[in-house]
């Protein structure tokens, strides 16, 4: 319940730094009512709000390292998916933990993105092209692990 939650609640730095990335257009746009502003002060706002955008995308970015933590740890513990695809999610969400430092982040750039990149691709492949199209479901093998995971709590 915990790793919905913060999938859920990255949800809202994400969409907010959405809207700071479209106001711009807004401000600068061919509106009637704006022509009562100088250039000046309508380029102050919106380059305001362009560089708003990145500290609130940054903030959902954290949350969603937590969310692909949780993930990949109850990935690696359960015995329906491969661990590697734990793993990968787990490396995933420590590279997105690196977004509340933009120095580091911007440092470490190209190599933080490619664990994410990776164990969401992969996650992605896995549960829908393979299991879903190529593979099916075992019904008798998902009964088996479904019943060892219910003796173990």
């Amino acid at each position: 319940m915990l790793a919905p939650f913060f999938s859920l609640v990255g949800c809202a730095p994400q969409a907010s730094a959405c809207v700071f990335l479209l106001a711009p257009l807004v401000l600068l746009g061919p509106e009637q009512y704006l022509s009562v502003f100088k250039v000046e002060q309508l380029q102050a706002p919106a380059f305001l709000s362009c560089k708003l955008g990145s500290p609130a995308s940054n903030i959902g970015l954290v949350f969603f390292g937590f969310y692909c933590l949780l993930i990949g740890h109850l990935i690696f513990r359960s015995a329906f998916l491969p661990r590697i695809l734990g793993a990968l999610m787990g490396f995933a969400g420590l590279g997105w933990l690196t977004f509340p430092a933009p120095p580091l982040a911007k440092y470490l750039s190209p190599y933080i993105l490619t664990p994410g990149v990776l164990g969401e691709g992969s996650l992605m492949l896995w549960l829908h092209v393979l299991w879903l199209h190529v593979m099916g479901v075992n019904v008798r093998r998902w009964k088996e692990q479904a019943s060892v995971a219910a003796e173990r709590q």
